[in-house]
């Protein structure tokens, strides 16, 4: 699996904000619907958000990670978007159900708001995984 260097460049630099934006303008548009999820309400004693530095620090980890599985899945051939979705979705997987199930089970809170929560990571990774498909063409990247 080889890409084009200056595609790939290309690609990593348009790629990376983008994600980035949209998981910040999906929470934004969360808060504006006021539908972003309570902390207090995910927790038994009450916890406050994490910091704001945290939360993009870990933005800018995702979108490196679905960068990273998007490149691994366009390798083995397929189209943008279809590898795209692909690797919103194995993502999401990680982010969703396999960690409603960890938290509620070991923590032994109520399963109803992070099942809530897990649906909406479901339409941010497939926003997401549209976004690295948009970037790929755009970037005319290849494998």
């Amino acid at each position: 699996m080889r890409y084009d260097l200056r595609a790939l460049r290309r690609f990593l630099i348009l790629a990376l904000p983008l994600l980035v934006l949209t998981m910040g303008l999906f929470r934004f548009g969360q808060e504006m619907l006021q539908v972003a999820p309570d902390p207090a309400a995910l927790s038994r004693s009450g916890v406050a958000a994490l910091p704001a530095w945290v939360t993009f620090a870990t933005w800018i980890l995702e979108a490196v990670g679905l960068s990273a599985l998007f490149l691994l899945i366009l390798g083995r051939g397929g189209s943008r978007w279809t590898s795209g979705l692909l690797a919103g979705w194995i993502a999401w997987v990680f982010r969703g159900p396999l960690l409603v199930v960890t938290v509620v089970g070991l923590a032994g809170l109520p399963p109803r708001p992070w099942w809530g929560l897990a649906f909406s990571w479901w339409i941010l990774y497939t926003l997401c995984g549209l976004m690295l498909g948009a970037a790929a063409s755009a970037s005319r990247l290849q494998p």
